[in-house]
């Protein structure tokens, strides 16, 4: 079984209330070194969707940091990297975690976590593709006081020099009040020029249009005026999962270099997930 179909089946089949499969293979590592330890993390990581679909997340942060950098010894290289929240997943194989502790993250739980194995596109969107993609990102968020309940997978966590102010008070198709991409002020509401491109590296299924960005990104992933561009390495494609393990022992492999997560989304009256105190 491929690691792209037995990542769907799972996906479907692990998800609450149907519980372990009852056969031997998806329930094997996804890597042939799952207990080599990849990195660092500062903090207890928390998975359930509050946490990865409607606030920052340290995971999250981690992939799209990985996305951006994925094309830097090109010409064009990305300004900015994204992930979608539906992307981290805690169903592991056939356990469901909704913790990571604190300390060193081994390879087989990130591959759990990242499930999908997407590949990564770069490619050009004009000003107001980028802004239209991050109030779609913003619409799904809950105001200040309401309770946070199966929350979008759509929200977009963003990469390092990106961010992102977002204001739930204000009517959806509102919400963003300040941007910045690659400490690159975007202006709001954005300039009409569609000459004015930035450049994005994000994951394929969100570029076709999973997650409804479809009527943002139109056909973008083949245009050829947007540069489209895979990721790729020595052995061959590179995929969204391979690129974050790349990084995250490039970036975070001793305890002095732990992976912390930054505050990139900036909530204004925005309702939060509360941490709770692991012992």
């Amino acid at each position: 079984m491929s690691r792209t179909l037995s990542a769907a089946l799972l996906a479907v089949v692990l998800a609450p209330g149907f519980g372990c499969l009852q056969f031997n293979d998806p329930c094997q590592p996804l890597v042939d070194d799952p207990e080599s330890i990849v990195g660092y993390l500062a903090d207890d990581v928390f998975l359930d969707r509050v946490y990865t679909r409607h606030d920052n997340h340290v995971l999250g942060q981690l992939a799209a940091d990985a996305f951006r950098h994925a094309e830097d010894s090109s010409k064009t290289p990305a300004e900015l990297g994204i992930i979608n929240g539906g992307a981290l997943r805690a169903e592991g194989l056939c356990v469901t975690r909704t913790v990571l502790p604190k300390g060193p993250l081994k390879n087989g739980l990130l591959h759990e976590v990242l499930l999908f194995e997407n590949a990564v596109v770069t490619v050009d969107l004009t000003e107001q593709q980028l802004v239209d993609m991050f109030e779609h990102s913003a619409e799904g968020l809950l105001r200040e006081g309401q309770t946070i309940v199966s929350p979008t997978g759509a929200f977009l966590h963003v990469s390092e020099g990106t961010t992102v102010q977002v204001d739930c008070e204000r009517p959806k198709g509102q919400r963003v009040v300040g941007l910045k991409v690659n400490e690159r002020t975007v202006p709001l509401p954005p300039r009409a020029d569609a000459s004015i491109r930035y450049r994005v590296a994000m994951s394929d299924f969100l570029l076709q249009g999973g997650d409804n960005y479809g009527a943002i990104f139109k056909d973008a992933a083949s245009d050829l005026s947007r540069n489209p561009v895979t990721a790729r390495t020595e052995e061959g494609r590179a995929t969204d999962t391979n690129l974050t393990e790349a990084w995250m022992r490039a970036k975070h492999a001793t305890e002095a270099q732990a992976l912390k997560e930054e505050g990139r989304v900036v909530f204004i009256h925005c309702a939060r997930p509360g941490r709770p105190v692991v012992k």
